[in-house]
């Protein structure tokens, strides 16, 4: 017993110190083939690890070059639109500094100095950074009236009744709550759908959109 455990003891330590299988004088043939067999298989999955290693690495390190050129090209995006937001607060402020826009609770509202259209006139609102005034309450209703340059003349504001009798705003298509209509007025028919300030009283009447009115802007947003 203990003849066979030095054998094996020295066949081990020979092993392990890195001799010729085929030096190893205890090893039969089956043996060292299989060894033989293993270290080819182990060779080749060393060579997997090692091919699938560098492969993850280029991998990754191409995933991480894409996310450095998006964020890089994020950065570029929001540096852009910073700079555009603060030309437009720049702009704002101007604009209620020369008295083009007058603020009231926290709303900015421009009085225009010319004519058009009610669809001109609401796109010239947008241009402006606003739309056509929506008035919520009579507080503002009279405010607005009471701020018109040309009190004799109508101003557009931004209801209209595509569908006949259907009251709503076209900022966001809701219907209007609050109304202040002169006497009359409010169903003048299918050819009177856009509405403008009475002129001299804080009224509303409805006309035919094609009329060249004054035209009342608001913005949510006021410097």
């Amino acid at each position: 017993m203990h003849k066979v455990l030095v054998v094996f003891l020295i066949c081990t330590w020979k092993y392990a110190l890195g001799f010729q299988i085929q030096h190893l004088p205890c090893l039969t043939d089956g043996s060292k083939k299989d060894l033989y067999d293993a270290r080819k298989e182990l060779t080749i999955v060393d060579r997997y690890f090692g091919e699938t290693v560098e492969t993850l690495q280029d991998e990754l390190q191409k995933t991480l070059n894409i996310m450095k050129n998006q964020l890089v090209a994020m950065q570029t995006n929001v540096n852009k639109i910073l700079k555009k937001v603060e030309t437009d607060l720049t702009i704002m402020k101007k604009d209620v500094d020369e008295g083009q826009w007058t603020k009231y609770q926290d709303h900015c509202y421009h009085f225009s100095q010319d004519s058009a259209p009610w669809y001109k006139a609401e796109r010239l609102c947008r241009d402006f950074g606003g739309y056509l005034v929506k008035i919520d309450n009579s507080s503002e209703n009279e405010w607005l009236h009471s701020k018109r340059q040309k009190k004799s003349h109508g101003y557009w504001i931004g209801l209209t009744d595509l569908i006949e009798g259907e009251w709503r705003w076209s900022i966001d298509q809701s219907l209007a709550t609050f109304k202040a209509w002169d006497s009359s007025a409010g169903s003048s028919g299918h050819s009177s759908n856009c509405v403008s300030f009475a002129g001299s009283v804080a009224k509303w009447f409805d006309t035919s959109c094609k009329s060249g009115y004054y035209y009342i802007c608001e913005r949510h947003f006021c410097y």
